[in-house]
Parts: structure tokens; sequence; C-alpha cells
């Protein structure tokens, strides 16, 4: 197919699967904020923040010592950061609006439904502020934004003709869900690491936007251990979420799309070698050793963002054969 095709497709899905990465962390965080204390409260936004890669617009989170009020106070503006902020690329409904242009670009290969239910998902946002949705249960927003683009998702699962177009689709969503899950489990253990006594409600927040408590609490009847949710997150291929799954889905994607070599054959050893890492190496780590933990998740980070750049210099931006 068509490089620049192959390229909306590839970021419209990395775009939606941010923006519903989003919509989970601040559906969680408006949870918190209802029930725990302000320590907790404060140590879930830098978690937020620190996953995100991004500085509060307007200065850091670093409260006065004296001012227990200050993150309640704040949750307006650090939230509104996250989810409707102009300047950040990274907003919530900065990200379905570039989805969306993505869409628009590509509109020859993909399906009407599809094109309608994202156009809807992007009007539903395109005016609402802050102001509009604070006043009225905002998790519930988080909520509904999510459940509109797991409509696109759920109409592309139904309606794509699986080519090389499909393909590229779900490249871009699991390279982000790899990287997002990623920088989110790094940023979770540097605030509450494993061996700290009574984080076990901000554990199991993390489970929950990760979309893994129903089935962690299947399979695990110990209790919650964070050194388990660790690996299971990290290294279970069939929980959706997990990192493993996500490689192996972008394996799957890369071994469908055809290109010639050698930029194909190095994302795919990127990708095997990234594999290879958490079938063999990351059970060799010390579980009870949280640094080596984030040096494993960091370099699965780096290692994502370089696969990224491969598969760009394979699939959009090659040099031509005998271009002047």
């Amino acid at each position: 197919m068509l490089s620049r095709n192959a390229q909306g497709l590839y970021w419209m899905g990395r775009y939606l699967e941010r923006a519903q990465h989003g919509c989970h962390l601040l559906a969680e965080q408006f949870i918190i904020i209802e029930d725990r204390p302000i320590e907790q409260i404060d140590q879930s936004w830098r978690r937020l923040f620190r996953a995100a890669g991004r500085t509060p617009l307007g200065g850091h989170l670093d409260p006065p010592p004296d001012d227990e009020d200050f993150m309640l106070a704040d949750a307006y503006t650090l939230a509104d950061d996250l989810t409707f902020e102009p300047t950040n690329p990274n907003a919530i409904r900065n990200c379905v609006a570039a989805a969306r242009e993505s869409a628009r670009q590509v509109r020859n290969v993909i399906p009407d439904k599809m094109w309608s239910s994202l156009n809807l998902a992007y009007i539903d946002l395109r005016d609402v502020e802050m102001e509009t949705i604070w006043n009225d249960r905002p998790g519930t927003f988080y909520d509904r934004t999510m459940g509109a683009i797991r409509t696109v998702s759920g109409v592309a699962e139904g309606t794509i003709y699986r080519d090389d177009g499909w393909h590229f689709l779900q490249l871009g969503r699991f390279v982000e869900r790899l990287q997002s899950v990623a920088a989110l489990m790094d940023a979770h253990i540097a605030l509450f690491p494993t061996a700290a006594p009574d984080d076990d409600a901000d554990w199991l927040s993390l489970l929950w936007i990760c979309e893994a408590h129903f089935a962690y609490r299947r399979l695990y009847s110990q209790g919650l251990r964070p050194t388990s949710m660790v690996d299971f997150l990290v290294a279970d291929p069939s929980l959706s979420h997990s990192i493993r799954h996500a490689l192996g889905r972008i394996v799957e994607a890369l071994d469908a799309v055809a290109a010639g070599p050698p930029l194909r054959i190095e994302a795919e050893r990127r990708a095997g070698r990234m594999v290879a890492s958490i079938d063999l190496d990351w059970p060799d780590r010390d579980p009870e050793d949280d640094d080596a933990t984030r040096s494993a998740l960091q370099d699965l980070g780096a290692s994502c963002r370089q696969l990224h750049d491969d598969i760009a210099a394979a699939y959009f931006n090659y040099e031509i054969e005998d271009a002047p």
C-alpha cells in the first residue's frame, strides 16, 4: 500500500491508544480523589505526570509542606492539562483530533462507519472544556470518552479488511500500548516500591488502569503481591494489556506487512530481541530489586522508541530508488 496510507493508519492507531490510556489514568485518578488521604492523592498525581513524561503547565508538583489541600485544590488544573490543554500534544482531546486528522487523510482505505464513529467521538470533545465537566462527576466524562474510543476500535475490528492497512493500524496501537505500559510501571515502582507496606490500594489502582484486575484476581488467589503483579503486567502473553502481549501483536503485524531488506529485517530483529528479553532475561532478574526492574522497563521503553524509528524508516520515510 502507499506509504502515506500506511503512516496515517499507524498514527491513527497510536493516537487512539494514547487517548484511551489517558482516559484510563484520569478515570482512576478521580476515584482516588474521592476516598484517599491527601498524601496518596499527591503521589498518584506524581505517578500520572511521571508516566506521561510531562511537567504540569505552570510549575512542578511541589506543594508547600503545610498546605494539605494543595492537590485537591489544584486537581482542576492538573486534569485540564492532561485533557484539554492546547499546548499539550498528548492531551486526550488533541490525541482524538490527531487520530481524526490521520483518518481524514486515509478515508479511501477505511470503512465509512469507522470514519463516522471517530468523527462523532471528536465532535463530542471539540467544544468541551474542564469547566463543563467539573461539576458533573468528571470521572463519568472519562468513562464516556473511553467508551467512544472503544466504539471506534470495535467498528474497525468488525469492518476493516485484513490487509496491510489493518496490520499497520494494529502496529501503531500496540507500539503505543507497549510504551505506555512500560512508562506507567516505571513511574509506579519509583513512587510505590514493591517492598513498601500498606500500598495495596495503589497497586490495585495499577491493575485497574491496565484492565488487569479481574484476570489477576482469577489467576492469583494469594492476594495482592506487588512482585507477582509486575510479572503479570510485563510477561503474561495472555493479558491484553501486558507488555509481552503487545510485543506478540507487534511481531505478528511486522510478519504480515511487506518491505524490502535490510530495513524490514532490522525492525523484526529488534522486536525479536525485545521478546527474548522478556522470555529469557526477565525471569532471571531479582524480583525484589526494584532498581533492576525499573532498568529493564526503561530498556524496553527505549527499545520501543527505536523500534518506532525502524518502522518509520522501513515503511514511511525510505528513500526511493533512482530518485533524482
